[in-house]
């Protein structure tokens, strides 16, 4: 740990000076926590206006430099032709977790880090500062809050392999899901992985679909990956099956099927009785059930122009409440 390196400021010594593009070794990638992605508007930038925020570098064996903070920066010059540029120089004996601080920071307040990206900055910072040190001071450099739990899934996510952090990266895996499958074993997360990839899933909507599956491979006796290899599941997948809104919809409900087949039948039941007493399609009034059908409160949402359209439904809603088709719907 560097205790002393949070107590006080880190002042390295780094002289700017003018750097061949020649002598840089950008595949080093010790301080690269994310693929340089479309660098036009960069490039765009630096031949309209040159290299406004410098990068640092830090000199290696050989007469070499390594790129601590602006990577992308030395990428998209080197794509434009550059010889050379200005940058900031750290020197040999500069730690690792000094130079840390220097991404850190210079990032920190000109952007938003990815999830991946978070993550893998947090394990590296654990290897020098304590898990409080971290959560504490670090995590709001990274732009999320100080918070135990959100660290642990930062570690689950870099624990993974690389298909699904690059998901992350992609902004298709979300961090509870990532912290859900780091607890599986790797032909589980292998399985579900295509299902997260090709399917739009929110982050709500992945931890349902995790949870559930592994609750129904504990009901069953099963691994994850067995109950996804069955029939039903791989043709979910298919493309030629609907849209991918379409095929994540049937995936929610073939897994709540299996799960919970008593509240499934209760929810049709339900649904079917809105369609009898003409309210399932109804364009101004929508009733729903209490939260999965437990409890005995039913939420009704009325949409109304003015005082006429109100009372007419209201009048309606009456002689229907009257009925005792209505009476069984609220029985359910």
């Amino acid at each position: 740990m560097n205790p002393e390196l949070c107590e006080k400021p880190v002042i390295l010594p780094a002289p700017i000076r003018e750097v061949p593009l020649a002598v840089l070794d950008l595949e080093d990638h010790t301080f690269v926590f994310s693929p340089p992605g479309d660098l036009s508007r960069l490039q765009d930038s630096l031949k309209e206006v040159g290299l406004l925020n410098p990068p640092w570098l830090r000199a290696v064996a050989g007469e070499r430099f390594q790129a601590v903070a602006g990577f992308k920066r030395l990428v998209a010059a080197t794509r434009l032709g550059w010889e050379e540029v200005t940058a900031r120089i750290l020197p040999p004996e500069a730690a690792d977790a000094q130079c840390l601080l220097v991404y850190l920071y210079d990032n920190a307040f000109t952007r938003d880090f990815g999830n991946l990206e978070q993550a893998i900055i947090a394990s590296r910072l654990l290897e020098h500062w304590s898990r409080e040190t971290v959560v504490e001071k670090f995590l709001p450099c990274l732009g999320l809050a100080p918070s135990g739990t959100i660290l642990e899934r930062l570690r689950a996510l870099a624990s993974l392999e690389e298909p699904l952090r690059q998901l992350a990266a992609r902004s298709r895996l979300a961090l509870p899901a990532a912290a859900l499958l780091a607890a599986w074993d790797r032909a589980d997360r292998d399985a579900a992985a295509p299902f997260l990839e090709k399917l739009p899933l929110s982050q709500s909507k992945q931890e349902e679909f995790l949870e559930g599956l592994d609750l129904l491979a504990r009901r069953q006796g099963l691994r994850p990956a067995g109950i996804l290899s069955r029939e039903e599941f791989q043709l979910v997948l298919q493309e030629d099956r609907g849209t991918p809104q379409v095929r994540a919809a049937a995936l929610r409900l073939l897994l709540q099927n299996l799960v919970s087949p008593r509240f499934t039948k209760a929810l049709e039941a339900f649904q079917a009785g809105l369609q009898r007493v003409g309210l399932r399609h109804h364009p101004r009034v929508r009733l729903q059930p209490p939260p999965a059908l437990e409890g005995p409160d039913f939420h009704l949402e009325i949409k109304f122009r003015d005082a006429g359209e109100l009372h007419k439904i209201l009048a309606d809603l009456i002689r229907l409440a009257q009925e005792e088709e209505f009476a069984a719907l609220t029985r359910i």
